[in-house]
């Protein structure tokens, strides 16, 4: 695995030899998570087990210059939602946030609406844990279940990154296949990252399917994951070439920790579901 991503990361940035040391250095490292950081999302403290899963991205950002255009929060909520679409490999997400600007932190946060786990690093903990290499491109690392380095590079500067990583995590499964193997997906934005919630709410979340085919899609039966998501719909054939939309509501009745649920929307013509996720955090 260390061999293949240390490979491919040097055929997708090119031969230039600092890049080509770099990743021989990182690769199999391990990333220390420091004790004393606080996880939250948004404002709110959160317990995070982030070391329970399978896969793990951290991406370290210092308070240098224009702290929003570093953190990209727009950017990195697509593509961690992008990486949490199959509930057959776990990926958690981790930023780090160099800086003693607390409300300003938060309030970026809220602004973009970034519903993912951070921890604003104001004693230095994680980077003298870990002496990171000096550009912010190489600040981001893909970690296994060990914490060793499997891949570093910024996936949300560079697609060729986010490629490398999907393939690295979702190649892990036992089938051997990758996320998007079969049909185009007709809901482009299939995972939703919904913050904190409280036990007892209920959240519901519209999913917008299109049919760019000219063959009509008809609904067969939509399965959820567990008895709190339900989902409702008002259509039962997708024409070919229209739109439609699923409601998925989820009913928070678990214990305060982390979450992953889904329903999947199958059709008669395909042999797959598309599947629809929510994720967040219960205090």
């Amino acid at each position: 695995m260390m061999q293949l991503s240390l490979l491919a990361m040097i055929s997708c940035s090119g031969s230039n030899k600092e890049q080509q040391d770099i990743v021989a250095e990182w690769v199999g490292k391990e990333i220390v998570i420091p004790e004393g950081l606080g996880f939250q999302v948004g404002n709110i403290p959160v317990d995070y087990d982030f070391d329970a899963a399978d896969f793990k991205i951290v991406t370290y950002v210092d308070s240098t210059g224009c702290t929003n255009c570093r953190m990209k929060l727009k950017d990195w909520e697509k593509v961690i939602n992008s990486f949490k679409s199959s509930p057959d490999v776990d990926v958690n997400f981790l930023m780090i946030v160099g800086s003693d600007k607390r409300e300003e932190i938060e309030k970026l946060v809220k602004n973009n609406s970034f519903h993912q786990p951070f921890a604003i690093d104001s004693a230095g903990y994680f980077s003298k844990a870990n002496p990171l290499p000096s550009k912010l491109e190489h600040q981001t690392f893909l970690i296994d279940g060990d914490n060793k380095v499997v891949a570093l590079g910024n996936p949300v500067y560079n697609p060729k990154i986010k490629e490398l990583y999907a393939r690295l995590i979702f190649d892990s499964l036992n089938d051997g296949k990758t996320q998007g193997d079969d049909e185009e997906q007709i809901c482009k934005n299939p995972v939703r990252g919904i913050g904190v919630v409280s036990k007892g709410d209920t959240i519901t979340k519209r999913f917008r399917f299109n049919n760019d085919t000219k063959s009509d899609l008809t609904l067969q039966e939509i399965t959820p994951s567990c008895h709190c998501i339900s989902a409702k719909v008002d259509w039962k054939v997708l024409k070919g070439g229209e739109h439609a939309d699923v409601e998925i509501s989820y009913i928070a009745d678990s214990v305060p920790q982390q979450f992953h649920r889904y329903a999947d929307v199958w059709f008669k013509e395909r042999p797959n579901p598309e599947r629809l996720v929510l994720q967040g955090f219960i205090k």
